[in-house]
C-alpha cells in the first residue's frame, strides 16, 4: 500500500512539473525475475520517474542519507524498503549491499542503484563506484542498465515550458563470475554510448 502510494505521489509530481516522457527497451525486463538497475543520475526526480515508469516491479532505491530526513517523505521511502547507503564507513555500507541482496534473493523488491554515487550535470558520465555491482553478484540476479536525460532541465523550464525526459532501458546482463571492476566498465561503456546521442557531438 505505502508503496502505491509513493508512486501516486511521484505521477503526481511528475505531473505538475510537466514533464513529456520517452521510454524505449521495458521488453527487455525480466518479467519474473527480480534484478539490479543501474542508471545514471540527474535529478531528484529520477527515482520518482523511474519507480513510476517500473511500478510494476516494485523498485527499492538506494539513497543518500539525507534524503531519509525529508518529513513526510521519509515514512513512505522506507516502508518500500528504500535504503540510506553511507559511504564514508565499509562496514555500514556493506550492511546496505547485504541488505539489498536479500531483498532480492527473497524475492521481495528489485533493486536501483547510480553508481556515479552522486548527481551529475549532463550528458557525460562521472566514475562509477562499482562496489554497488556486488549487489548483482552475491544475489546472482541480472542486471538492467538503463540510462535517463533531460530531468537535469525540469526546475529551469517549470512552470513555463514542458520537459522532455528520456528513459532508455539498454540491456540484460548476466553478471555470472565477472569482476565488479569490469562489470562497471562494461557498463559504463554501454551507458555513455547512449547518452552521446545528447551532446552536440553525438
Amino acid at each position: 500500500m505505502d508503496y502505491c502510494l509513493l508512486n501516486s505521489g511521484y505521477k503526481f509530481l511528475c505531473s505538475a512539473a510537466r514533464i513529456k516522457l520517452h521510454v524505449t527497451g521495458i521488453e527487455k525486463i525480466p518479467k519474473e525475475e527480480r534484478f539490479l538497475l543501474v542508471s545514471n543520475h540527474l535529478s531528484r526526480f529520477d527515482p520518482m520517474i523511474q519507480s513510476m515508469v517500473l511500478n510494476d516491479w516494485m523498485l527499492a532505491f538506494i539513497s543518500k542519507p539525507s534524503n531519509f530526513t525529508i518529513p513526510i517523505g521519509r515514512r513512505y521511502i522506507r516502508r518500500s524498503c528504500y535504503m540510506p547507503i553511507d559511504r564514508e564507513n565499509p562496514r555500514n555500507a556493506l550492511k546496505t549491499i547485504n541488505h539489498a541482496t536479500d531483498l532480492i534473493t527473497s524475492d521481495t523488491m528489485s533493486v536501483a542503484v547510480y553508481p556515479e554515487g552522486h548527481r551529475g550535470t549532463g550528458a557525460r558520465l562521472q566514475e562509477f563506484k562499482h562496489g554497488c555491482l556486488k549487489i548483482a553478484v552475491k544475489a546472482d540476479c541480472p542486471i538492467v542498465v538503463a540510462t535517463i536525460y533531460g530531468t537535469q532541465d525540469i526546475h529551469r523550464n517549470f512552470p513555463l515550458h514542458r520537459t522532455n525526459v528520456y528513459f532508455d532501458i539498454l540491456d540484460v546482463i548476466e553478471p555470472g563470475n565477472e569482476k565488479t571492476a569490469l562489470l562497471s566498465q562494461h557498463i559504463k561503456e554501454e551507458m555513455q554510448g547512449q547518452l552521446n546521442q545528447f551532446t552536440d557531438g553525438g
